[in-house]
């Protein structure tokens, strides 16, 4: 059992301490605690060293302060402190301190030795990444990592790219989920089992630990491994951080699943659905104006289920104490279904559908950081003592010579942002929409195209139909005014066309507004 678990959680060493020692109490709760363990059958704990103890200060003082409040001791054999005197309690402390020291210290050690295995292309063992496999290596020196693209085998390459190739097509990671659900295609749990020989549990794909397999840099053969910070805030949290080479640079530890330019389209397409509109469009079975639909108040409507129908409703509606401004009036989900898509079609239905494609450029701010990141903890760690010895110093002052130099090389480099280029498809969005089968894929239709819909309060009249560019600020001199959108009204909806669409139905010749 690790020396940094607290000694009243361990399952030997726990059973003689009542669980409530580090925290307060009241006089109940610390009775029943003490009823559910061992603590009135000793007096003095003995151990060899203290660091069989804990190898934590805190949980050791915690532990002394308990002991003296409850007329118990702590003993060590080879120690030789004697907390009924100041110094030998001054000496406790000192020893606790060092015990805790110890124990990063074999922290620090087991990490570099993990670094290292992977600086030589070896694996270290443990979880494999999704994607890959272990083989033996060439020279018989213990394993490294190779493409799962084995088509007798799990080929969990084949699946990834496959998942890969949906996400950036306009899937959800949400659908995407399900279908592998679906087709019971084993998850990264019960894949690691299978190859471990165990039998699978039936763990289902989750949309969070998609997210993350999808963004990690595992998919360009880059080692990554997590390690455990603390944040401006004070909180511990972990975080996920690239191993790198003696000459500063992410090590590459096995060949990539996917080529570079994929991989930063991939996470500009995750990058964007995280816009809270987008964010919509990332759910299994939505209806048609999820995300799309808008009470007249601001707030977004969502679904709900009724006697006989499904109708949208505004969404302060389902929040204790709100209330919406604009009188939150239910609507029948299939009539303002049909009065979007008339209303959508009637306006846009012959223009050409385009897609946006994101071209990554060269900007080097994220790797910037990260180097910025490894001189920190570098330079943290030499201050810690772990770099001491003559070979560890080296390897330190190799290190720091490397990154410095890389972050001086990214800093000068010249920064071409990526960019989106819009591709005609030879495809009026009328055609396209009569080809599409599903509420989700109409939802999905509507938010690349840009629409946003209002939900009016009162219903208008055809005569009362207005289209209309809504500027955005005030313009300055002569120069012409910035619209942020357009809108028509018809019936008692708003649709709301971005300027780039509208633009679209000007050159094709068929708005009916000068």
């Amino acid at each position: 059992m690790s020396g940094s678990v607290a000694p009243w959680k361990r399952p030997g060493f726990g059973q003689w301490l009542p669980s409530t020692v580090g925290h307060e109490t009241n006089r109940s709760e610390e009775s029943a605690a003490w009823d559910q363990s061992r603590a009135r059958e000793w007096d003095i704990a003995c151990s060899w060293k203290l660091d069989r103890i804990s190898r934590s200060t805190l949980h050791t003082w915690q532990l002394h302060e308990w002991c003296k409040a409850n007329g118990k001791q702590l003993a060590s054999v080879a120690d030789g402190y004697d907390l009924t005197t100041p110094v030998g309690e001054f000496l406790f402390g000192i020893l606790a301190s060092f015990a805790q020291m110890e124990l990063e210290t074999m922290r620090y050690r087991a990490k570099e030795s993990f670094n290292e295995l992977m600086r030589q292309g070896r694996w270290r063992g443990g979880w494999l990444p999704y994607g890959y496999r272990a083989v033996p290596a060439d020279d018989g020196a213990g394993h490294r990592l190779v493409v799962d693209d084995d088509p007798e085998g799990m080929n969990t390459a084949a699946i990834l790219r496959d998942m890969i190739d949906r996400v950036l097509g306009g899937q959800s990671i949400n659908s995407v989920c399900a279908m592998l659900n679906d087709q019971e295609v084993p998850s990264p749990l019960d894949t690691q089992r299978i190859r471990n020989g165990k039998e699978a549990k039936g763990a289902s794909w989750r949309v969070g630990n998609v997210s993350t397999l999808l963004a990690s840099h595992t998919l360009l053969g880059w080692a990554e491994v997590g390690e455990m910070v603390t944040g401006e805030d004070g909180k511990r949290r972990r975080v996920t951080r690239l191993v790198r080479g003696d000459d500063g640079q992410p090590v590459l530890r096995a060949e990539p699943i996917i080529d570079r330019a994929t991989f930063e389209r991939l996470r500009a397409v995750l990058a964007e659905r995280k816009n809270p509109v987008l964010a919509a469009a990332n759910r299994a079975n939505r209806s048609m104006l999820l995300g799309v639909a808008h009470c007249s108040c601001g707030t977004r409507m969502y679904t709900v289920t009724g006697r006989n129908h499904a109708y949208y409703r505004c969404g302060n509606k389902a929040i204790a104490g709100k209330y919406c401004e604009a009188g939150g009036k239910s609507h029948r989900r299939d009539r303002l279904d049909d009065l979007v898509t008339d209303a959508f079609l009637g306006e846009v239905g012959e223009v050409e559908v385009i897609r946006r494609t994101y071209v990554p450029g060269e900007d080097f701010a994220a790797e910037i950081a990260d180097t910025n990141r490894a001189l920190d903890d570098l330079e943290a760690d030499r201050r810690a003592g772990l770099y001491e010895s003559g070979q560890s110093l080296e390897r330190f002052r190799s290190q720091h010579r490397a990154l410095s130099a890389r972050l001086e090389e990214l800093t000068l480099s010249p920064v071409v942002p990526g960019r989106w280029v819009e591709t005609p498809t030879g495809e009026t969005y009328r055609e396209r929409w009569e080809s599409l089968a599903t509420d989700e894929e109409r939802n999905a239709e509507l938010i690349a195209a840009g629409v946003h819909v209002v939900v009016l309060p009162d219903e208008f009249s055809s005569a009362e139909e207005m289209f209309a560019g809504v500027v955005m600020g005030e313009p300055e001199g002569d120069e012409a005014p910035t619209v942020e959108y357009w809108r028509l009204r018809r019936g008692r909806v708003e649709l709301r066309f971005p300027p780039e669409l509208e633009e679209r139905v000007r050159r094709l010749g068929g708005s009916r507004r000068a």
